[in-house]
């Protein structure tokens, strides 16, 4: 007996892949694997059917598309809103949860794509107007900007932020690099500085390439730029307030991007990390609070700027759902199919500091 079971095991799973197979056809995926991915992303088998309705009223003719393209995803998304608006269902505990489940699945979709898979791996590949931070051995760590990317060297604005010893030279000294790479992750290198100079009046340094990036903190949550004006709060403590909306308005600020898991806030003076904050909003005509901890401080001496990175505290589902439609652009995707028109793409590219502008005029 045991011998029989033994045998028939494989058997079976051979039976189980071709009726797969079968059933699948000429389909990226058969409803069986369909149901099978859906459940492993959290939804029942009435929630998958609802999910899989709505591709279909969508215009999308392969249904299954739906659990590898973000596009097709968004388009169901659109209608799978719709319609719980249309029943009553889209603020009840049910409707949100559903909801909550759904964007958790197109979040996956989105980090699975190459662009926040595999990264970069030289120096070479760093675009113009990244900021980084120079950890200087024996003096601190200091914030910078990409101005330029020789084929020989990078070109970086001059470091501030530390306080540098008297009669210091840059030229030959080595340094550790850091930088958060938009749409991807963390990354550090190690690097020497093969010269300071001053090209029109604009002081700029010179750090050689490496082939050899460390990638850290991979990105979590999928983030979208914006010029979002909020109202910034001190908090002594966040438990117990992280929601709660504030009627006296409070520090003006401007949102720069924004995710489920926090944001880039722009202020006018000098912050320091550390401080727990709220922001409260308007986010697709829904009051918004949000409530974290600032991690770090890029400040603009020149401007008496800072901006504030902000890791939040988990939002509620209603307010992760609101700002998750903020981010993968449902708006736009609802107005482009009341069109009939291809959806729009959201803005993701990055603001260029003040001192490249200057240093490429002077390179004119």
């Amino acid at each position: 007996m045991p011998i029989f079971l033994l045998l028939g095991a494989p058997v079976l799973v051979l039976c189980a892949v071709v009726l797969m197979l079968a059933m699948r056809g000429s389909k990226r995926y058969s409803w069986l694997e369909f149901n099978i991915k859906t459940h492993e992303a959290g939804l029942s088998f009435a929630e998958s059917k609802t999910l899989r309705e709505a591709a279909s009223l969508a215009g999308i003719a392969d249904t299954t598309n739906i659990l590898w393209s973000p596009r097709d995803l968004d388009r169901a998304i659109v209608v799978l809103l719709s319609r719980l608006r249309d029943e009553g269902r889209d603020r009840t505990r049910e409707g949100v949860a559903l909801m909550d489940r759904v964007y958790a699945l197109r979040k996956k979709l989105e980090l699975d794509l190459p662009r926040y898979k595999y990264g970069i791996r030289s120096s070479r590949n760093i675009a113009a107007g990244q900021r980084v931070r120079i950890l200087v051995h024996g003096v601190g760590v200091m914030n910078s900007t990409i101005i330029d990317n020789h084929a020989r060297y990078l070109v970086l604005s001059f470091p501030s932020g530390s306080r540098l010893p008297k009669d210091w030279e840059w030229k030959g000294k080595k340094v550790s690099i850091y930088f958060w790479r938009r749409e991807d992750a963390g990354y550090v290198f190690d690097s020497y500085v093969m010269d300071d100079l001053s090209i029109r009046n604009v002081p700029v340094i010179q750090v050689s390439h490496s082939e050899s990036l460390l990638r850290t903190q991979k990105r979590k949550s999928v983030r979208a730029r914006s010029r979002i004006p909020a109202y910034m709060y001190l908090l002594k403590r966040i438990e117990g307030a992280y929601e709660k909306a504030e009627r006296a308005p409070g520090l003006r600020s401007v949102i720069q991007d924004i995710s489920e898991d926090g944001a880039s806030v722009a202020i006018g003076g000098k912050a320091v990390p550390g401080l727990q904050i709220k922001i409260q909003f308007t986010l697709l005509e829904r009051n918004i609070v949000m409530s974290g901890t600032v991690r770090s401080v890029d400040y603009d001496s020149e401007r008496n700027r800072s901006v504030l990175h902000i890791e939040a505290v988990t939002p509620s589902p209603r307010t992760r759902n609101a700002i998750r439609a903020y981010v993968y652009n449902v708006r736009a995707e609802e107005r482009a199919t009341a069109r009939g028109e291809e959806s729009l793409e959201p803005e993701s590219a990055a603001d260029t500091a003040h001192d490249a502008r200057d240093y490429r005029r002077g390179k004119a």
